[in-house]
């Protein structure tokens, strides 16, 4: 697709929390489609239409009753990949390194925010993209895109437009595996485009490894190349992040 990474950044703009600028967004996002997937313009110009007649204050509420209050509907990829799980929190630490590689700013947002994700494919060599994409961010979006069926929102329109894209771009999604309390995370975490530590039975594989050790723990992760040597980030997996706090 020609200007990807201007598409993706314009889908990871409109996913992030409403301002002024949203509309423009939403205009820029038809412009840049319509030659390839007219269908799929469309869509983003209705969103745009929504937003363009609506007060901002009336967006802002559309966006927070849709993704921070149903955390079914959350915007964190690793939420809808790994749930509560561990694996959770590796996603947490390799997305914060992947965006540091790329010089990629950190917002309010968590590093598993499909804001930053976009970004991060955006800034990718195709090769790693392709993979990234398919193993993680696709089973994500269709996830997504499933959950927002059942609502009401012209948000929907953004994530099925995403969906599109991502489709065109990458071809047509793997089945979307749920994860439940007896989910293995391995039979997720295999599938993420780089290779496998060893682990011994039990352990979660860190299927994230590169040429950098990690030593994780579930809520305390610190000593690692992306949190810095003094740095303690504590997340709590039990429900929807919203937060990450830093002790010195």
């Amino acid at each position: 697709m020609s200007h990807l990474p201007k598409v993706l950044n314009a889908f990871g703009r409109l996913l992030s929390y409403p301002d002024e600028h949203t509309v423009q967004t939403a205009e820029l996002l038809y412009v840049l489609l319509m030659d390839e997937l007219p269908e799929v313009a469309k869509d983003a110009a209705k969103f745009g239409a929504f937003v363009e007649q609506q007060e901002l204050y009336k967006v802002e509420e559309s966006y927070t009753q849709i993704f921070d209050i149903n955390p079914t509907c959350a915007l964190e990829i690793g939420w809808h990949l790994f749930g509560e799980e561990y694996a959770r929190g590796m996603f947490l630490v390799k997305m914060r390194e992947e965006m540091r590689k790329y010089e990629l700013p950190e917002s309010a947002e968590l590093p598993d925010h499909v804001c930053h994700v976009l970004e991060v494919v955006a800034a990718m060599p195709a090769e790693d993209a392709q993979r990234f994409v398919k193993s993680c961010v696709q089973p994500a979006v269709e996830t997504m895109k499933g959950k927002l069926e059942k609502h009401e929102t012209p948000y929907r329109l953004v994530i099925e437009c995403l969906s599109s894209v991502l489709t065109h771009t990458w071809g047509e999604p793997a089945p979307v595996t749920s994860v439940t309390s007896e989910t293995n995370p391995e039979d997720l975490l295999h599938r993420h485009p780089v290779r496998h530590s060893s682990a011994t039975e039990g352990e979660v594989p860190n299927v994230f490894a590169s040429e950098t050790a990690y030593e994780l723990n579930v809520a305390d992760m610190g000593q690692s190349s992306c949190c810095g040597s003094q740095e303690l980030v504590q997340i709590d997996l039990s429900t929807k992040p919203q937060t990450v706090t830093r002790k010195q």
